[in-house]
């Protein structure tokens, strides 16, 4: 069979990805708890430990081991139990994906919705997109980080664009709850069960401790690295390339092992000058 030609496999791309947009909308649209995100800002993480946490108390962990994409799957985890609310995961509007000037800034769709909006630090999220873009995805990205790093669509200045929008939006939305990833790692039980109690659980805390182990970064590559999940969320490229992994690094402040001085600067000086003060990252 010859190669379908490049403009046919664009449109077939473009295709895929609104018709990919309009499920997430629509699922969306009926959730009852929404996690929205940047990509590369810990949402397969915040995923596991939901999912797990979810399955353990209403009572369906034996449902997930037999098939365990459903930790990441929370929607269809919803169909086990009644009660188990559905937990939507958006990178809504998929701002990472076009360029900045076309970002949607009205969020006025998740009016009526819950939203925890998980952020980190744009310097952390800079390092593994560009790793994700470059290894994981054929992106056809063929810059070095210092390229993308100052690529104004593309890179950091294209997130700190959506941290802004979220930031304005956040004013006018009635149920929000920010959750930053240093947080999240620095309490994850605490900050977990503050997410699920947005969602409208409580849950107990010997139940968020067992979901809390069960997502640790030592576990979670354990897993994936054994192809326990059929998922590509959770799937190296190549396992002998720690740099394809889902879970490559999972630190706060690993930026500084990957970028130069001047990068660093560059980007201390894109956050000091454009990013909104609610977020509490600077040099």
């Amino acid at each position: 069979m010859a190669p379908t030609p490049h403009p046919t496999r664009r449109m077939l791309r473009a295709a895929k990805t609104l018709l990919s947009d309009l499920k997430e909308r629509a699922d969306v649209a009926r959730a009852d708890a929404v996690v929205v995100s940047y990509p590369k800002s810990g949402r397969t993480w915040l995923r596991l430990l939901v999912g797990r946490a979810l399955a353990e108390h209403f009572g369906v962990l034996a449902q997930t081991e037999a098939d365990p994409d459903l930790l990441l799957r929370t929607g269809r985890l919803a169909g086990l139990a009644d009660g188990l609310p559905r937990v939507v995961f958006s990178h809504d509007d998929r701002p990472h994906a076009k360029p900045t000037a076309r970002i949607e800034t009205d969020k006025s769709r998740f009016r009526d919705s819950r939203v925890v909006f998980l952020h980190r630090d744009p310097r952390d999220v800079a390092v593994s997109q560009f790793f994700s873009l470059t290894r994981r995805t054929e992106s056809g990205y063929a810059g070095t980080l210092a390229d993308f790093i100052r690529d104004p669509d593309l890179g950091p200045a294209n997130h700190v664009a959506y941290l802004n929008v979220w930031a304005r939006a956040r004013e006018a939305l009635p149920h929000v709850l920010f959750l930053s990833y240093r947080d999240l790692h620095a309490d994850t039980w605490g900050a977990l069960g503050e997410v699920l109690a947005h969602a409208g659980v409580g849950v107990r805390r010997d139940v968020l401790e067992r979901a809390v182990a069960y997502g640790a970064f030592s576990n979670m590559r354990r897993l994936e690295a054994e192809g326990a999940f059929r998922s590509d969320m959770l799937r190296p490229t190549d396992a002998g390339d720690t740099n394809t992994y889902k879970t490559r690094s999972g630190t706060v402040g690993g930026f500084r092992e990957h970028l130069a001085p001047d990068d660093i600067a560059h980007l201390d000086g894109l956050i000091r000058e454009r990013l909104a003060p609610v977020y509490p990252y600077r040099a």
